[in-house]
């Protein structure tokens, strides 16, 4: 007797033209607006000449990523990331480990960065510069035309924030569909995530508007960034924008590495 598995199905998510968007093209700040208020997640697509040159960089930071998390866990660089009682710097997880530079310290030459991510500094700087400055013109279009008010929504890296870049690193443990992180939302304003693999899903809703047990995965989009809005600008926005619920599972195929980096903006302390 032969098992057929069923299909997996997968999420249709909007994509946003981000040089569109940049020019204020009334058609694709509209489409931005209704993701937002929908699904609260969408791709916003950077393979424009204003952003191409982070679909270049990516990968030369993932593998360099790679490099330092293969360190030994006693290793000076590893050792001395560790920030206790924060998020940022070095920190070890069940199942992944992860290493997350604040942005404001970053800009302003108050982080040093550990020696295996030195020959990678004109990358990763220029990441950070371009995830912040598309995300920035993503709220800032989004605020507009759905008349929200955020005054903590700035570019000044002397104003203290949690705003950070993160490589995530996910050694070959999990077996495929293994649920790594359950059903959650994120804090902050929004999230960006770039990713190779199929490892984000969200659920499906009743007619209720009730989750149901029945995920859709999300695909990869080449030359794309998936970002979803969170906690904070939901509220802001009196829960016109959705903050998308998601989980994180093992992607299809066998067990192997994963590398993912998101940046986080939240333009305030907590």
């Amino acid at each position: 007797m032969t098992v057929t598995t069923p299909p997996k199905r997968m999420a249709s998510l909007a994509i946003v033209d981000y040089e569109a968007l940049a020019n204020k093209d009334p058609a694709e700040i509209q489409k931005l607006v209704q993701a937002c208020q929908t699904t609260g997640m969408f791709y916003l697509d950077l393979r424009g000449p204003r952003t191409q040159a982070i679909v270049e960089d990516v990968p030369s930071i993932f593998q360099t990523g790679q490099d330092f998390f293969n360190l030994p866990p006693d290793s000076p660089e590893k050792t001395q990331s560790l920030r206790e009682g924060m998020e940022r710097g070095y920190h070890v997880g069940k199942g992944f480990e992860y290493y997350e530079i604040a942005r404001d310290e970053y800009q302003l030459n108050k982080w040093t960065l550990p020696a295996t991510f030195q020959p990678q500094k004109a990358r990763i700087t220029r990441t950070i510069t371009t995830f912040n400055a598309a995300v920035q013109t993503v709220l800032a279009e989004l605020c507009a035309a759905a008349h929200i008010t955020i005054p903590e929504l700035t570019d000044d890296p002397t104003i203290p924030s949690d705003t950070a870049l993160k490589l995530v690193y996910k050694p070959p443990v999990h077996d495929a569909g293994t649920v790594i992180h359950p059903w959650h939302t994120d804090f902050g304003l929004a999230t960006l995530l770039w990713y190779d693999e199929e490892t984000t899903q969200v659920p499906v809703y009743d007619e209720h508007g009730g989750q149901t047990d029945e995920p859709l995965t999300v695909p990869v989009v080449e030359g794309a960034v998936l970002i979803n809005v969170a906690d904070e600008l939901a509220a802001r926005s009196g829960g016109r924008l959705r903050s998308t619920v998601h989980r994180v599972v093992a992607p299809p195929g066998e067990k192997r590495v994963r590398n993912g980096i998101i940046y986080l903006l939240r333009p305030y302390e907590r």
